[in-house]
Parts: structure tokens; C-alpha cells; sequence
């Protein structure tokens, strides 16, 4: 395990925040200051004293690489001209990842005196740094800003604290060396789901390539049955063709209209004649290559085709790898309301193939941020945080490393598996996953599917369901802006634009699975990381949703 060492001006914060994470990630906190007054003694302004400058900073190497060789997986808090040494830069990068806390010198020197009042409030001794002991320390921290930068920078990952709570700097901190840390195992990442017979998710870096070994290892019968759009087809399924018919397979491809508007009677009609037609059997599987309109409407045929045939799920949109291949539940629309004919259904396998995104049109992939954002909110703070430090990799996504991306999405996998392991059939916990789905649902209907993509419908339906959710008090202003700020800097709308009624939405939301003796259970946020599932005051949403649709006319 590797040492997270954190650099920064005196006043940044690395102590206060190395102790946060000491206690969150469990390590032991080791502050180098500290170890050097122990080593020596006395106190460090003392040893500067006696024996000058360069004698403390020999202290500090010696220090440092003690800990470095001896210790495992430590915090380690560095003093600011830690960094000054090259020796000490080396050693700090060979044995560990280095964590820049930026802060600006005047918003360090501010702090360095907060702690110096608040030390003699508690009629404590204050800390008395050296080096800013003089009559105009913001000056002197500008120098040793100006000297030291760029050695700061040098650092493997830069968090600016500026603004941010001690927890959220420590919270953001861990998601990016989780991110760091996974980027040096390329490995498939497996999660194995607990329900019947049980199955693999896996998420693999160009993994579409080994889709036959896949099949191979499933002992699944040489013919297969593949599915997808009109859009993928030349992109993807000639060439998944013709890799499953050089390992000994016998792939028939069948091509569905691109489009939400697939979901539907007609369509299942038609795969069902297909299927028919060339006499598939029981034991043969069906391979749904394709977004979230392919795994439901190719799940809800195996599901119901000879009454169930093997299904494998391949989804390559963002929003199908997070969210919709995952969980088993499978079906069409109805004229009357979105995903009201279906089916739970697990399939042999789920085969996640990141590398799939960076095909998608700009529009497509972009939607898919919602659903990801949404598992932060309801289930994982860290995931949050991870999303707001990373945002506008995400956004642009030429220069996203592979490695952040395949934790993304193993990470909202292993989320939604734990809350279907639990309860499958959205009996109970399960309905948190359909955060802002109710209105988002209800949007999709009336506009007609397909004006909004699933994604940005979701993003709006959270946007309704947080203001819902403070104006009941139930959750902060500062929380609900970090959510609409979070979505809008990944490029998804936070405001209504078009020309449906509020009435019909109000209508549509009724029409809700989530619907229970007449009354809508609704999914409110607490806090970025905890919602409840409760009923809301009908003045309350008709109010919300009247006004929030009614911007788009003003």
C-alpha cells in the first residue's frame, strides 16, 4: 500500500486534513514536523534557533526517509519546504502518491492566524512557524509560494482547498487516489451477483473483442442470436459477427430501429417472428449489443420467448453500462407511460466494455452522466466528489484516462448490485435507484420518446425532486446547488425548455410504478449520498412541477 503524502504552503491545511483521512482510510498519520521535534527534543522554532535553517531541513530528509523505507501505507503530513530538497522529491514519488493541497497565500496566512487565535482562546500554546515570524509574513508566504510552486505542482494529484470543507478536501482526495490507484491495474474488474443462479458483471477495457472466450467459458450452444440498432450495427455488430464466427460460432444478426421508439409491441413482435423463423431453441442464447433500448427490449423477448432463454447483456452507452443491463429488469413502453410491460430477468452475463463510449455522439454520451451522478446522490459521497474533481474530464472526454472511466462504471455497477442483491423486485429499496425518474418518466411520455433522451429526462426529474425535497426541508440549498451545478458542468440540462403542460405531467406521474394505494412514493435526498422513499404533500409537488415546467413559457 502505497504512502499518500501531502505537500503544500504552511497554513493549507495538511495536517487537519491528514487526520481526517488517517481516520477515514484507517492508516496510521505520520506529520514530519512532529516526528523532527520528537527526534531532536525541542521544538522546530528552536532547532532553528541553535542550528539554522539547513540543519532542520537534513532533520526533515532524515525524517522523511525513515518513514518512507520503514512505514506502509501511511498520511504523511509534510512541512512546507519539505519540497525544497530534489532527494526529497525523488523519494516521496518512488514510495507513495503525492497529494498537492493548493491554497493561495493569503488564504493560507488567513488560516495560520484563525489557529493562532483559536490556541489562545484555549490558553494553548500557539505554533510559531520561523520562517513567517517576521513583520510581514503574507510577503514572506508570497516568496515562498513563488520558490516553492513548482515543486508543488510536480505533485501526482492537485486538490484546491479553497472553499472546501476539511471533509470535502479529504473526500475528494480519496476518490482521486482510488482513481490514481486503479489507473495501475488494467486488469477486468468482476462482480459477481448473488440472485439465483448467480451471474458475472465485467467490466474489461476492450472486452468486446473477447466476447467469444466469454461465451466459451458460459458453455453456451455454437449458435447465437445477436441483437442491435441501426446505428451500431455497421460500428459494432459486423465485427463482433465476424470475431464469434472465427472461435467456431454461428452468429445471426438481427438489426432494430435506432431509437427509444423500438421499445414497443410492434417491435418484440417482430423478434419474436424472427426467432421463429430460424428455429431458435431453448439453450440459445441472445446477445443485446446496444444501448439501454436494446438490453430492455432483447431482455424482455428472452424473458418471455419459449418461456426464457439464455440472455447476454453487452451494453455500450454509458447510460446501459451503469444503470439499465444491470439489475435484470427488462421491457417495452406503453402508449400510456414508459417501461409499463415487462419482465425481471437475469441474464447469463453482463460484459461492460468502457472503450465503447468513445464512439458515442457527444449527445448520447453526455446523457449518460445523469444516471452515474444519481448513484452519488442516493448511495456514495465519495462518487460525488470523485464527479465534481474530474468534471470536465468527464465532459470533454478526449483526455479521460481509461482507467478513471472503468472505475466510474465498475463503481455504479458494484452500487446497483448491492441494492438488487437486496431487494430484486423493487419491493422496497430498490425504488431509491428511480431518484428523479418519476417526473423524468412522466417528461419522456408527453413529449413524445425521443425528444428527450433518458438521461437528460432523469437530470430534470432531479432537478424537480431537489427542490421538491428543500422546499419540505429535508435537504439543504447548498446540497441541491452542488447537484444542479454538478449536472450542468457535465453538460446535462437543469431547466426545462419545450412546451409541455404541467398538468399532463402531473397526470403522467400517477401513472408511476412507484405508485402504491393511489399515492406516489417519491425519492427525496437527505444528503449527497442518503435518500428516503416517502410520500410528499400534493400541494407540494403540484407547486414544484407547475412552476418548474412553467419557465419554459416565460
Amino acid at each position: 500500500m502505497r504512502h499518500i503524502f501531502l505537500i503544500g504552503l504552511s497554513g493549507s491545511g495538511k495536517s487537519t486534513v491528514g487526520r481526517l483521512l488517517a481516520q477515514e482510510l484507517r492508516r496510521p498519520l505520520l506529520d514530519i514536523d512532529a516526528l523532527v521535534e520528537q527526534e531532536e527534543g525541542v521544538g522546530i522554532p528552536e532547532i532553528f534557533t541553535r542550528h539554522g535553517e539547513a540543519y532542520f531541513r537534513e532533520c526533515e530528509r532524515r525524517v522523511l526517509a525513515r518513514v518512507a523505507q520503514n512505514e506502509e501505507g501511511a498520511i504523511v503530513a509534510t512541512g512546507g519546504g519539505l519540497v525544497v530538497r530534489e532527494e526529497n522529491r525523488r523519494l516521496m514519488a518512488e514510495r507513495g502518491v503525492r497529494v498537492y493541497l493548493q491554497t493561495e497565500p493569503e488564504v493560507a496566512l488567513e488560516r495560520l492566524r484563525a489557529q493562532h487565535t483559536y490556541s489562545l482562546a484555549k490558553s494553548t500554546s500557539p505554533e510559531i512557524r520561523p520562517l513567517l515570524a517576521g513583520p510581514d509574513p503574507l510577503a514572506t508566504l508570497r516568496n515562498l509560494y513563488a520558490t516553492r510552486r513548482a515543486w508543488y505542482e510536480e505533485a501526482d494529484l492537485v486538490c484546491q482547498t479553497h472553499g472546501r470543507s476539511v471533509e470535502r478536501v479529504a473526500m475528494e482526495i480519496m476518490a482521486m487516489v482510488n482513481a490514481a490507484d486503479a489507473s495501475r491495474d488494467g486488469a477486468p474488474v468482476v462482480r459477481h451477483v448473488h440472485i439465483g443462479r448467480g451471474y458475472d458483471t465485467v467490466v474489461d477495457w476492450g472486452g468486446l473483442e473477447r466476447l467469444p472466450q466469454y461465451l466459451t467459458q458460459l458453455g453456451l450452444p455454437s449458435r447465437v442470436f445477436l441483437f442491435t440498432d441501426s446505428n451500431l450495427r455497421a460500428l459494432y455488430g459486423e465485427q463482433v459477427v465476424h470475431s464469434l464466427k472465427q472461435q467456431g460460432f454461428e452468429p445471426y444478426l438481427y438489426t432494430v430501429p435506432a431509437g427509444e421508439a423500438s421499445k414497443s409491441p410492434e417491435q418484440l413482435q417482430a423478434i419474436y417472428d424472427w426467432l421463429l423463423e430460424h428455429h431458435a431453441e431453448r439453450r440459445e442464447v441472445l446477445i443485446a449489443l446496444g444501448g439501454g433500448v436494446i438490453g430492455d427490449l432483447v431482455g424482455f423477448a428472452a424473458a418471455t420467448y419459449l418461456r426464457g432463454v439464455p440472455l447476454i447483456q453487452v451494453p455500450t452507452s454509458l447510460l446501459a453500462q451503469v444503470d439499465a443491463a444491470i439489475g435484470g429488469k427488462t421491457g417495452i413502453n406503453h402508449r400510456q407511460g414508459k417501461n409499463l410491460i415487462g419482465a425481471f430477468y437475469h441474464p447469463r452475463l453482463v460484459l461492460v466494455d468502457p472503450r465503447t463510449l468513445l464512439t458515442l455522439p457527444e449527445r448520447e454520451r453526455t446523457e449518460g452522466w445523469a444516471e452515474v451522478v444519481k448513484y452519488g446522490i442516493i448511495l456514495d459521497a465519495k462518487l460525488f466528489a470523485l464527479l465534481e474533481t474530474y468534471k470536465d474530464a468527464l465532459r470533454d472526454f478526449s483526455s479521460l484516462p481509461a482507467s478513471l472511466l472503468v472505475q466510474i462504471v465498475a463503481r455504479c455497477i458494484d452500487l446497483k448490485v448491492q441494492v438488487i442483491e437486496e431487494d430484486e423486485t423493487e419491493s422496497g429499496l430498490r425504488a431509491i435507484l428511480n431518484y428523479g425518474h418519476t417526473v423524468a418518466h412522466a417528461l419522456e411520455s408527453v413529449a413524445g420518446y425521443g425528444e428527450w433522451l433518458h438521461g437528460e429526462a432523469v437530470s430534470l426529474g432531479m432537478v424537480a425532486a431537489a427542490e421538491m425535497a428543500r422546499e419540505a426541508g429535508m435537504w439543504s440549498a447548498k446540497e441541491e446547488q452542488r447537484q444542479n451545478a454538478l449536472l450542468a458542468s457535465l453538460g446535462l440540462p437543469t431547466r426545462y425548455r419545450g412546451s409541455v403542460r404541467a398538468q399532463d405531467i402531473l397526470a403522467k406521474t400517477r401513472l408511476d410504478k412507484k405508485v402504491v394505494g393511489k399515492r406516489i412514493r417519491w425519492i427525496m435526498p437527505r444528503r449527497i449520498g442518503e435518500v428516503v422513499i416517502t410520500e410528499m404533500p400534493d400541494d407540494l409537488v403540484e407547486r414544484v412541477v407547475t412552476d418548474f415546467f412553467a419557465e419554459a413559457r416565460s
